[in-house]
């Protein structure tokens, strides 16, 4: 294989969470583009502000609003990391179990090889 970074992340994105929160994505990213048409249209259809102190009470609203919604990103990412690792926990879990079985089953072989060998 050419790239075989490619087959990694493509074997390591987890597939089944981004399906799940595909329509959470979508609305996200919609909002995030019409916001960014409005700040383009205020920029752009407003007058400008009349002193600093207006401009910096519009920058640190700004701020603010970026703030709350990187904190809500954040938030987001921590809840994605913890069912990834709830998902890892029960894969290990079922590792083990599966484990567990092979050896049971490669005793039973060995068994039955030793008495029917008899």
């Amino acid at each position: 294989m050419a790239w075989p970074w490619l087959a990694l992340a493509a074997k390591s994105i987890p597939w089944v969470t981004l399906i799940r929160r595909a329509p959470e994505i979508i609305e996200a990213s919609a909002a995030l583009i019409a916001q960014r048409r409005a700040n383009r249209t205020d920029k752009t259809g407003t007058a400008p502000f009349e002193s600093d102190s207006d401009e910096l009470r519009g920058r640190l609203k700004s701020l603010e609003v970026r703030s709350r919604e990187n904190a809500e990103l954040g938030e987001q990412i921590a809840e994605q990391v913890q069912d990834l690792t709830h998902g890892i926990e029960v894969l290990a879990a079922r590792q083990r179990v599966l484990l567990v079985i092979v050896l049971a089953s490669a005793v039973v072989a060995l068994v039955g090889a030793v008495v029917a060998y008899l």
